[in-house]
């Protein structure tokens, strides 16, 4: 039996139902690969809608006597911050600009500009050459109290030019249009050195050359030689020329009536001449009369007076 059991068991090891080799193992393919180097996308996240409070639910729970809290506002996101202008820094270039250039031209004209010692001499051939003499004018006299009035009521305080006064002359160049503005030493320097031109380098020149005359000059000297120069219309050269051929008068003889209608011609002496155009000389007249009781010389009653008072015309 032992021998039986033994071959049987051989027989079944040796035997053909056995041993099964086991199936090979098979890798199924995928139906869609993914690479490797592929990122997934994160799923989209839905934003959570909460809800906000009622502010009365929120203002019934809190307790009675607390404060309220102060609401804070939300700081803004630096993206949607306002940028900063750059516009600054070329608005502060154009300022300075402007502030420097002006003074650059300024020197460039004071050294191109000739010296203003020789200018009493300019002002007597200025009278020779018409029939006239220049005369030491007294700030006392009506008429250089009304000049300084009518054409410059700061001329004892400034330094021969004036800004404001600069400007408007500057501005009326380029408008066309005659602001005025020229002190009584820029108009002595305009009769004087650049022919009575008006134009931007004239200007320049003027005042640098009023500047000159300023500090050489004292201010009765500077208004002596404006007044023996200055044009008053109907051929008239000076103040003393002018004074003898409309009254008759020496200029320290003349009434406030004489010396203000006289005071007014200088600014357009042929369209303003008394002898010919007397209703454009009284409006003028008028306008330095208002002066002389703006810078306080003459009272309003006085000027009245001054007004209705008789020329005398020759």
């Amino acid at each position: 039996m032992g021998g039986d059991n033994g071959n049987e068991v051989s027989g079944r090891r040796g035997g053909a139902g056995w041993f099964r080799p086991a199936a090979p193992h098979r890798i199924c393919p995928l139906t869609s690969p993914v690479p490797m180097n592929r990122v997934l996308d994160p799923p989209p996240v839905e934003p959570v809608d909460r809800p906000q409070p009622d502010p009365a639910v929120a203002e019934a729970a809190r307790p009675e006597g607390a404060a309220v809290a102060p609401e804070i506002p939300p700081r803004p996101s630096p993206a949607t911050g306002r940028p900063r202008s750059r516009r600054w820094p070329y608005l502060f270039r154009a300022v300075l600009a402007l502030l420097l250039i002006p003074g650059t031209v300024l020197a460039g004209a004071e050294i191109a500009t000739p010296p203003v010692a020789g200018a009493p001499a300019l002002v007597a051939a200025i009278d020779r050459e018409h029939g006239s003499a220049p005369i030491p004018a007294e700030p006392s006299w009506r008429v250089s109290e009304a000049i300084v009035a009518a054409e410059d009521g700061t001329f004892y305080s400034n330094k021969g030019i004036d800004a404001p006064g600069v400007g408007r002359a500057l501005w009326g160049w380029f408008t066309g249009v005659d602001e005025g503005g020229s002190t009584i030493t820029e108009q002595l320097a305009k009769v004087l050195y650049t022919g009575g031109r008006t134009g931007v380098t004239d200007r320049v020149a003027q005042v640098a050359l009023a500047l000159k005359l300023d500090g050489h000059f004292t201010k009765p000297a500077v208004l002596s030689m404006y007044l023996s120069a200055i044009y008053f219309g109907n051929g008239y050269y000076g103040v003393l020329a002018a004074s003898e051929g409309y009254f008759g008068l020496s200029p320290d003889r003349l009434s406030w009536a004489q010396a203000s209608l006289l005071a007014g011609l200088p600014q357009a002496p042929s369209r303003l001449d008394p002898l010919q155009h007397l209703a454009l000389a009284r409006q003028r007249q008028s306008y330095v009369l208002d002066r002389l009781v703006a810078t306080g010389v003459l009272t309003w009653a006085q000027a009245a007076v001054a007004a209705a008072a008789p020329l005398d015309l020759r």
